[in-house]
């Protein structure tokens, strides 16, 4: 079973290499985007040259900004030009680690009833964010800087006092939100890529949308009357994440007190692994989950 995994990674390239070599099983492809800002260790120069392996076009990402969501589609668009009917595309951040091992993955996959699978909610959300978060979109954002803070709020300001300046989503779209890694099908991509192809005013809107990449594409496919794509949806992301809060902008790393949770949980991935801190943790999961025995140290 033919499968895609983009990898958005920014640092800890070790581990990326690490993550990929556990995946590897000759009918994985993967497409991978290291932040431009991110200086390259010479044994990437290895990982480039694997078979199955593809480097998506460099660019510079930034929390909160629309860069991910750029690169997620970089990678949407490598993964149609290639031509293979992936049975599965997987979006892993350079941070995710497998849980279960490769025949398990192809086994679930195989056997699911469902062939996208997202984490989302709509908004507003009460229960996540006291203000119910529709600032994700009804707000303009400009960046994480000094300058682009004060200019945002500026603008905002001056939006709800000028009309015409208010941002407003598309016409007759829910807004939805959720965790930014999911699994889709092939038909989920192609349906990804027309509509963005039908509607580059969605595209620009997002451009100035906070943390786009946790609303970008659940909008898109939650949104569609397709019936066979409505039908494939599963609310489940397979990923095993640690939200010490919920409101917390980042989710709990990963050592060996979580492993009891890993070994109980049905997630085929999870997240987030600072290797170069704490290794023990992988080393447990390659030999008690992944059934590893020789793994090189």
């Amino acid at each position: 079973m033919k499968k895609a995994y983009i990898i958005l990674a920014h640092k800890n390239l070790d581990h990326l290499i690490r993550m990929v070599e556990r995946l590897e099983d000759g009918n994985s492809f993967f497409f991978i985007h290291v932040d431009l800002k991110t200086a390259l260790p010479s044994k990437y120069a290895a990982l480039a040259k694997r078979k199955h392996v593809t480097l998506i076009k460099r660019i510079s990402t930034s929390w909160g900004g629309f860069s991910l969501a750029q690169a997620t589609l970089n990678a949407l668009q490598d993964i149609k030009d290639t031509g293979i009917d992936f049975k599965a595309i997987s979006l892993l951040s350079g941070q995710d680690y497998p849980i279960k091992s490769n025949p398990q993955i192809d086994q679930f996959l195989s056997n699911s009833e469902y062939s996208v699978f997202l984490d989302y909610f709509t908004l507003p959300n009460y229960k996540r964010w006291e203000s119910g978060g529709t600032y994700r979109y009804s707000k303009y954002f400009f960046g994480i800087d000094r300058l682009s803070l004060l200019v945002s709020k500026f603008v905002n300001l001056v939006s709800t006092y000028v009309p015409v300046l208010a941002r407003k989503l598309p016409p007759d779209l829910i807004p939805y939100c959720g965790s930014q890694w999911w699994t889709i099908d092939m038909y989920a991509l192609n349906y990804i890529l027309n509509f963005i192809k039908a509607h580059p005013d969605y595209v620009n809107f997002h451009k100035f949308t906070f943390a786009p990449d946790e609303l970008f594409f659940h909008i898109i496919l939650l949104n569609a009357t397709d019936p066979r794509l409505k039908n494939s949806i599963c609310k489940d992301n397979l990923r095993y994440i640690n939200w010490a809060k919920l409101d917390n902008a980042h989710p709990e790393v990963l050592t060996v007190k979580d492993m009891d949770e890993l070994s109980k949980t049905n997630s085929l991935f999870a997240r987030k692994f600072e290797g170069v801190q704490d290794e023990q943790i992988l080393e447990l999961i390659d030999e008690r989950l992944l059934h590893i025995h020789d793994v090189q140290k």
